[in-house]
Order: C-alpha cells, then structure tokens, then sequence
C-alpha cells in the first residue's frame, strides 16, 4: 500500500506513527501507575490508615442508623489524610508516634459519637466538655448501652504497630528512595488543596439545597449527616467559640419581634372560669424519673403496673397526652421547660451549663414573688446538672441535695424515693404556707436495675428483660409515690394543696421492648408521652375526669399559675395553659422541629420540612405533607424565638423595655 504525502507529513508532525503513540500512551500509564505504587508505598503507613478509617466510618454510619452522601463521606477521609499528613512537618523520628497518637484521637471521636448516641440518640458537642464530670454518675447506663463492636474503631492500633515495625517501616524507607523530595511534597500539598475544594463545594451545594441549614441548627445529627463527622466537630467547635465569646446579641429588630410575640401571646385570650379556682393552695410538684405514659392504667399478669398513679388519676385531672419535650438535657431540660417554659436550647448540653449565668423568668421566682416559699429538693449530689446552681437562679429559696438530707434507705443512685419523701414530707410540714415544693424522684433510673427485695410484680417471661426490669423500677417508684400521697392526706397537705406529678423523659424504651407488651408505635412520638396528672380539693367538679388536650412539659407553669389567679401578662412563658384554651389552637412543639396538635402529628428526625412525614395523630393514617407547613412554619418561629431568649439573655433587656414603656 502506498503512503501518501499527507500520511507523512503526519507522521513527521506527531513523530510516530499511530501504532507507536499507542505504545507510547501505554508507556506513560504504566509509568504513573508505577509512580503511584512507588508514592502509595513511600507512605505506607497514611496509605493504610487511610483505608482503616474509610472502613470505621462506614462502620460508625451503621452503628447510629445513619445514611450519609458519598461527597461527606469523601471530604471526611481527606480531612482525615490531612491530618496525618500533617506529621511530615515533624522529625523522621516523630512521625509514626504521631500517626498513632492520630488515630487515636480521630477513633475515639468515633467511639465516643456512637456511645453518645445509643444513650442520648444524637451525636456529641464540644458544649459537653462542661458535663464531663457526669460520666461517672451515669456509667453504669453508659456500661449497659455500649456496642462492644466500637471496640473495633481501635483494633489497628496494635496491629499498625506490630506490622510497621515488621515490616512497613523497612518498605517506607524503601520506596522513599525512589520517590524525590518534591514530588512528595506536591502530592501531600495535593490532598489539602483537594480537602479545601472539595469541602467548599459541598458545602455550598447543602446551603444551597437548605438555606440558613448551619445557622439554624435543627439538629447536631442532621450537621453531621449534612457535612461528615469530622466537619461536623470542626463546625461544632466553631460554634462554641463563637459562643463562649460573648454570645448572641439581638438587634433591635429581633427585640420586638420577641417582644411583640409575647405580648400577643400573652392577651390572646382572657381569663376563664377556672381563673384563680385555687388561689392560695400549696402547690407539690413531683418530677417523676423516667416515668413514661404507656404504663398507667398497664396490667401484667392481671397486676397493675403503677396502682397509686392510677389512683391518683382518678381522684384528679389526667393528661394523657402529655409529650416529653426534652432534648440534651434530659432530666434537667424536663425541669427547666417546666419551670421557665421555654424549649430546650439548639446547642447541644444542658442549658443547666450552657447557661447558668443567665437570667430566667420562672414559677419558683413568680411565686416567691406572690408570697410563696420556694422549695426544691433531689436525693443526689447538687453537683448533678449543675442544679445547686441552677437552682438558685431559677428562685427556690431552699435547695436540699443529697448533701443535705440524713442518711436513710438506699440503692441504685442514692436514697430510695421512699426516703426521700418521708424526709421532705417533714421539710413540707415545717415550710411556711402557702410554699411551693419541687421534688425530683431518683430511684426509677436508667438501667432499672431494682434490687430482688424490692420487685414485687410476676413478670412470667418479661422477667430478665429490659422491659422487665423497667416494670419493676417503675412500680417501685409507684409504690414510693403511693407513700408520698399517704403522707400528704395524713397531716392535711393533700387537700390544702396543688399536687402534680409528671414524668421527666421518655425512658428510652426501645421498640422491640414496647412490642413485648402488645405496644405497636404506627410512628416515631406516638408514644413519647410522659404520664401528668393534677390534683386539687378546689376543682372538685372536674376531678376524676381525663383531659384529652395535647399538652407539654412547657404547659406546666402557665396553667399553675392561672389556677392561682396570676396573670401571665409580663412574663415570658411559651407554653399554653390546659384550661379555658381552645383545642385547636394547641401546638405542642420538640426541638427537631417536629410537632403534634389536637389531630395530627409533624414528624422530622433531622428537623427540615422536606424530610418530614404527617399523620393523623391517634391512627397514624399518613397525611399530606403540604398540610404540615403552615404549623412547621410557626414551630420553627417559636423555636427560633426561644434561642434568642437563651442566647440573648433577653429577660432583663425585654423587662427594661417594658418598665421604659410604662
């Protein structure tokens, strides 16, 4: 065949024929790949790191149930790569300890975010360092939720160690040879570059997808499924110095907007015929450890689970539609949202150390006010929660911890909640009256491990089981209850008196365990209810009836201070008070964001609308979602205009507008 000129002047211009550029591309790729062998070899050690922690976050992504987008995934590994990179700044001599040290740290982050997460279902925060002293008080249910599997996060330590010094170490040295100094040093710079763009990228298309996502917060979970475990701890430490620098400080704007909410909040309504029915009674208020809504009125083995409660709802006002609005804070948020009525904070930790220093307005500091003494009292350390100091702040004139109380009857945490109520039955008696008592129960505590003399209830094949041990616990703390009721009708506090008994938070029940007892949730919060009742001699015409309204923890102060006949007009309570209000005005809001109201239920897990489903709320039929947008829309108001009172320590600022006003 014959070559034409124009073939040649080809040839001649690329100066091979197309066969030989082939070759010469196969040639070029097998040296890169020989390179990259080289430069993957010359850092063995980051190399294989590397692929451990793609494997342990894919491991901590199953542990806590979550899913997360390959782009998260991806920046998170070059955040990690980074990192270790980071030791080629040290001597030859420090960088494999530094490695070690690396993974260590960047492990435990992990092993600490999942435990964190079978307990308190969220992931941790930097805020959580002021709670650190707590660990050990909690350790046993720590000890007790842990999935041995996160022992896994630091199995290649050791092995890392014993394979570097067998071997890695020889090959390092090895390769390093081949590769020269500054080709190393452009692959290193190469993957922050690529962390740096990589992470931008993402992140915009989020913010993008979410506007305002990392300003509102919804969730520490919806962060660090938005934006990797590692950016997330990045972002959350942040935050927190952003905080710890000062806090927010509200514009003028936002001022009246907080302001105007209240004021309209306030005289929406006027007072009722229920209005001061029990002026001037006593009021108790027990706060019942982990006492959850779905064992009143429970039978096991024809055995009621909680007799005197049941009793008591009897003689009272039951709320069985009672939510727990709750969030980091547990037992101290289930206090604090009582007390202040305002929603847990967005930044994770108890607003109990979050905010201590703040100025709250609060029942305890309303009625001391109204001539009441104020009374406050738990059977474990005032260290706890921070309340000794708390508490204070919030108004109780007299706080009695486990420091202050006489030795008695003990197990689990502390003194048996028998005990402890026969010892503040006698600080009640003392108190001058009117007095407002708040006393927090211990003995029903996570791990519900009663001891054998104290179980009284047959439980046939439930014995043994979580369930099991949960029904024990809680009929023992009916039984303590039973006791306080005797008592309190014995020297006549009973019916001189306000009594309340709510639970403080779900117990963390989990579904397989509520299945046991015939419980079949249609959806997540339709049994996040915590029991409540209120007694007084002064309704007598409406004692022993149910009251269906939807209803919160945030309720509890408005509606106490209406049946006293103290108005709320000046104070800043978002709850709304269960008598002579509306049923469909009612919106009982949690800190995702979700929300229930008289017939329908908002559910999100990562507080964003677009993830969310409805129901109707006692069926669980689903809804339209669409539906759901007008009341998500208020739910996120209110919780954006109770971050502004926490954050802003708005109370005195809103006080002083109100006196200038006047």
């Amino acid at each position: 065949m014959a070559v034409s000129y124009e073939d040649t002047d080809r040839e001649k211009k690329w100066g091979v024929k197309e066969s030989l550029t082939m070759k010469g591309l196969k040639k070029r790729i097998n040296k890169l790949l020989s390179w990259t062998v080289c430069m993957v070899a010359a850092r063995a050690d980051v190399a294989s790191l590397l692929l451990v922690f793609a494997v342990k976050m894919w491991l901590f992504y199953r542990l806590v149930g979550m899913g997360v987008s390959a782009s998260a995934f991806i920046i998170s590994l070059l955040a990690v790569a980074s990192l270790l990179l980071c030791g080629n700044l040290l001597p030859a001599a420090w960088r494999f300890p530094f490695l070690i040290i690396a993974d260590g740290g960047l492990s435990l982050v992990l092993f600490v975010d999942t435990l964190y997460h079978s307990y308190f279902h969220d992931v941790t925060s930097v805020s959580l360092l002021r709670q650190i002293g707590q660990v050990g008080d909690i350790g046993d249910s720590i000890v007790s939720l842990t999935n041995w599997t996160c022992a896994v996060y630091f199995l290649d330590i050791p092995l890392l160690i014993v394979v570097y010094r067998w071997k890695m170490k020889r090959v390092i040295l090895t390769y390093q040879t081949r590769v020269t100094k500054t080709a190393r040093r452009i692959a290193a710079l190469s993957i922050p570059a690529l962390l740096v763009v990589g992470t931008t990228v993402h992140v915009e298309r989020t913010v993008a997808q979410v506007p305002g996502f990392l300003d509102a917060r919804y969730s520490n979970k919806a962060l660090l499924q938005a934006l990797g475990i590692y950016h997330y701890h990045l972002y959350d430490m942040y935050q927190y110095s952003k905080l710890s620098l000062g806090g927010k400080e509200a514009s003028s704007s936002e001022l009246e907007e907080v302001r105007q909410w209240f004021w309209e909040h306030n005289s929406k309504l006027p007072p009722g015929p229920l209005f001061g029915r029990a002026k001037g009674q006593n009021v108790i208020v027990v706060q019942e450890e982990s006492l959850q809504a779905f064992v009143v009125d429970l039978k096991v083995n024809g055995q009621e689970v909680t007799p005197h409660l049941n009793q008591l709802m009897r003689e009272g006002l039951a709320f069985p539609h009672y939510y727990d609005q709750t969030h980091h804070g547990r037992t101290s948020d289930g206090e604090f949202n009582s007390l202040v009525s305002l929603y847990p904070s967005s930044i994770a930790g108890s607003i109990y150390f979050n905010f201590a220093e703040n100025e709250f307005d609060s029942m305890p500091k309303v009625l001391k006010q109204h001539g009441y003494a104020t009374v406050s009292a738990h059977a474990y350390t005032g260290a706890f929660w921070n309340r000794a100091v708390m508490h204070r702040n919030l108004g109780f004139e007299q706080s009695f911890f486990m420091e202050d109380l006489k030795p008695g009857e003990s197990f689990g945490w502390g003194l048996t909640d028998e005990a402890f109520f026969e010892q503040m039955n006698e600080k009640m008696e003392a108190l001058p009256k009117p007095f407002f008592a708040f006393l927090i129960s211990l003995s029903n505590h996570h791990p519900f491990e009663v001891p054998p003399e104290y179980k009284q209830l047959d439980l046939g094949e439930l014995e043994g089981t979580f369930m099991g041990n949960y029904l024990h616990s809680s009929h023992y703390a009916d039984q303590a209850l039973g006791h306080l009721i005797r008592l309190l009708k014995q020297n006549g506090l009973y019916d001189s008196s306000i009594l309340v008994v709510y639970g403080d938070h779900d117990a963390g029940v989990p579904e397989e365990e509520l299945r046991k007892i015939g419980i079949v949730p249609k959806y997540e919060r339709q049994y996040d209810k915590v029991p409540m009742v209120i007694y007084s001699s002064a309704l007598a015409d409406l004692n022993g009836t149910v009251q269906e309204q939807v209803s919160g923890h945030l309720d509890l102060t408005p509606t106490l201070l209406y049946l006293l006949g103290i108005p709320q007009e000046g104070h800043y309570f978002m709850g709304q008070r269960l008598f002579d209000f509306p049923d469909d005005q009612r919106l009982v809001v949690f800190r995702d964001g979700s929300y229930v109201t008289q017939t329908s239920a908002f559910i999100t897990r990562d507080g964003l609308f677009e993830s969310g489903k409805y129901y109707e709320r006692d069926s669980g039929e689903p809804l339209t979602v669409e539906a759901a947008k007008e009341r998500f829309l208020t739910a996120q108001e209110r919780l954006k205009l109770s971050d502004l009172m926490l954050e802003g320590d708005l109370f005195s600022v809103l006080q002083r507008m109100s006196d200038e006003r006047r």
